[in-house]
């Protein structure tokens, strides 16, 4: 009987730890430092299809840093502090920046392409005659059945997965659980 309780522990463990890892859509902040540089510029970010024809979307939103004006947004839709791109057309947030500081932001996708195609989200910054300072300074690319292929200039930019609240909870979880059954077996 005791044999049997602990599997049946031990596949409630898995199941809750394969759920929340299959529900997950990761978090990835993007960090841009612009203190090598002055003056006025330009944050440009793209979120774009490559030989899919599945329609995605990522969410940027915690923009931080020297913005100015408004920003210029082509199939983007505002709402709140958020903005969510979608892979259907080309997608850009064009967005005037005061240069000589940090910005960031956090960005969600919402999917991968599961037709063998990818889909990227790239971040440039621009001066003021709108040459580039550093062309997709950071750029975080989707295949299905990958991990995210990330590419930064070192330069200007970092890119670094957020821990979600959820994943926490299944760890705590996943503690707790183990903890009980080490208990029960002494």
């Amino acid at each position: 009987m005791m044999n049997l309780k602990t599997f049946f522990s031990r596949a409630l463990l898995a199941l809750s730890l394969l759920a929340g890892a299959a529900s997950a859509n990761p978090v990835y902040h993007v960090a841009l430092d612009t203190t090598g540089t002055s003056g006025d510029g330009y944050m440009q970010i793209d979120f774009l299809p490559f030989a899919t024809s599945d329609v995605l979307t990522a969410t940027i939103s915690g923009l931080d840093g020297a913005f100015t004006g408004t920003p210029s947004l082509d199939n983007v839709v505002q709402s709140g502090g958020s903005y969510t791109f979608s892979s259907d057309a080309f997608s850009e947030f064009f967005q005037s920046i005061t240069l000589g500081g940090k910005f960031g932001f956090d960005v969600m996708f919402g999917g991968v392409p599961t037709d063998g195609g990818s889909i990227g989200l790239s971040v440039s910054l621009l001066d003021s005659v709108g040459d580039y300072l550093s062309f997709q300074a950071a750029q975080i690319s989707l295949v299905a059945g990958e991990p995210a292929a990330i590419a930064v200039d070192p330069g200007f930019a970092t890119v670094n997965p957020v821990p979600e609240p959820e994943d926490w909870l299944i760890v705590a979880t996943g503690l707790v659980l183990l903890g009980a059954m080490q208990r029960r077996r002494a």
